[in-house]
């Protein structure tokens, strides 16, 4: 069976809003979906199309968000870009990384610090091949998050996978305690 590719982010969101990828965090396409929703926790804001890593922002209480939405606005972003997701409990987070098939074996890059992805890889990276990454992969994920991982594998075996694991259950799919942010090959 050929591998799937994804060469651009526009691509990679289309694919993660109609759920190809599985389990994900609550998502809305604006602020009013995100009022009209009932959500009263906080956000994150992101871009559909990519944009510099200073410009995704976390943890945001619903009462500063159309300040910040405005901050993004004053940079460019344009807010028919933007994107928002119900903000992880991070404070449960045990791993989270990049995953990707190479000539060695199975990748993982990967921090254990409980912070946004972003900040956690710039404070620490780890790397590890085959069965080691293979090992902190069965370690914490929920056996379903590890098989929805697998599936990923062989879906888009050239692509790297981001994701998120946490020690409590997390997403829009009962009995997963992993997210999937990307898959990509951009």
């Amino acid at each position: 069976m050929p591998t799937e590719k994804i060469p651009t982010k526009v691509e990679c969101y289309e694919r993660y809003n109609a759920g190809a990828f599985g389990n994900k965090p609550l998502t809305w396409d604006s602020p009013e979906e995100i009022r009209k929703s009932g959500w009263s926790g906080r956000v994150c804001i992101r871009s559909k199309i990519g944009t510099r890593r200073g410009n995704v922002r976390y943890n945001i209480p619903l009462s500063e968000l159309d300040k910040e939405i405005a901050s993004l606005m004053e940079s460019d972003v344009k807010i028919k870009h933007m994107r928002f997701n119900q903000s992880m409990p991070d404070e449960h987070l045990t791993i989270q990384g990049e995953l990707m098939r190479t000539e060695r074996g199975l990748y993982l890059l990967y921090s254990t610090i409980q912070f946004p992805m972003n900040e956690a890889l710039r404070r620490e990276q780890k790397h590890v091949f085959g069965l080691q990454a293979h090992m902190l992969l069965r370690q914490n994920l929920y056996p379903s998050s590890l098989s929805d991982i697998e599936a990923l594998l062989e879906i888009y075996q050239d692509s790297v996978i981001e994701f998120s694991s946490y020690k409590i259950p997390v997403g829009n799919i009962p009995g997963r305690n992993t997210i999937i942010w990307e898959v990509r090959n951009y």
